[in-house]
């Protein structure tokens, strides 16, 4: 059987922000479409907080890509 990895969150939230930021959309439009506060999306950067699963698949709709493409 194989092994499962385990989600890194850090990764995860530093992901998201990066999507963003090379979308090269602002971080208050991004939040609006969510419904998320700037700071939330500030939080990721810093890796202090991980998108939620609501979150993650916003950005992939947002942005066209795969949600594995955030969670990777």
């Amino acid at each position: 059987m194989n092994e499962l990895k385990k989600l890194n969150k850090c990764k995860v939230a530093h992901n998201a922000y990066r999507l963003i930021i090379e979308s090269q959309h602002s971080i208050e439009s991004v939040a609006l479409s969510l419904s998320i506060s700037e700071r939330t999306i500030y939080y990721w950067q810093e890796g202090k907080r991980t998108p939620s699963l609501d979150n993650i698949y916003g950005l992939s709709q947002l942005f066209n890509v795969p949600m594995e493409s955030i969670l990777a």
